[in-house]
């Protein structure tokens, strides 16, 4: 009997983390019942999204577990359960940032007049798939190997020759292509939930730069790409 309580009990402690913790995030009253707010919540945090069903039932088994007149445990749920509210419990109070979780790794940003074949040759070496571009000390734009080819492709189609394309700065290619939705700019803290929501929200974004605090005038930390949201989900999958 002491170990069914056991698990109610850790059940209860671990829906009330979740419960304060989601309401101190995103300032919901107490006024709004538990499953209403995981429906809210669900719209803006990825990983209550995807427990959103799992997240509404325990609130129902929340209610079965404990008597309403008090706190008697009248029902005893599964470890399994246990485990899961634990675990998503954990993610939102403690969540895990994304440096914490990625292999550091150097960080190649080029000034604007760098040319393209510098940034090619330094890419080609070192395995960069993104490079951080700056005017001065602000960060003006990205480049990447597909946006290298399809700029190359247009001078070409200009009337350029390969050995003069390659001398052209990098800054006109960020011309070529001046639609920022492909990159983010983010704080050193971010958290890997708030970085999944990022990628969630725009299909378009293919890096997110960290600095320290997210300004366009400091320089790049961490340049996280879309290949790495499959790590990410694995870190919150194992977390």
């Amino acid at each position: 009997m002491e170990e069914k309580n056991q698990n109610a009990k850790r059940f209860i402690a671990a829906y009330n983390r979740l419960d304060q913790g989601l309401r101190d995030i995103y300032s919901i009253k107490r006024s709004l019942t538990f499953s209403d707010m995981i429906r809210k919540v669900a719209t803006v945090n990825t990983v209550v999204s995807k427990f959103e069903e799992d997240l509404i039932d325990y609130g129902r088994l929340r209610n079965a577990i404990v008597h309403k007149s008090g706190d008697e445990i009248i029902a005893e749920p599964n470890i399994e359960v246990v485990e899961k509210l634990e675990k998503v419990a954990r993610i939102i109070n403690t969540p895990p940032k994304v440096v914490e979780c990625l292999r550091a790794r150097k960080v190649f940003s080029v000034m604007g007049d760098t040319t393209l074949k510098e940034v090619i040759s330094e890419m080609s070496k070192n395995g960069y798939s993104v490079v951080p571009v700056y005017i001065e000390k602000t960060l003006v734009g990205v480049i990447n190997r597909k946006m290298i080819v399809e700029s190359i492709g247009k001078y070409i189609i200009q009337g350029c020759d390969i050995d003069d394309a390659v001398t052209k700065p990098v800054s006109e290619s960020l011309e070529l292509f001046n639609e920022t939705s492909h990159y983010e700019v983010a704080p050193a803290n971010l958290t890997v939930e708030n970085l999944l929501y990022m990628f969630q929200q725009n299909r378009k974004l293919s890096s997110v730069i960290l600095t320290e605090n997210g300004n366009y005038s400091e320089p790049a930390q961490m340049v996280i790409v879309s290949a790495d949201v499959i790590d990410l989900n694995t870190v919150l999958d194992n977390y």
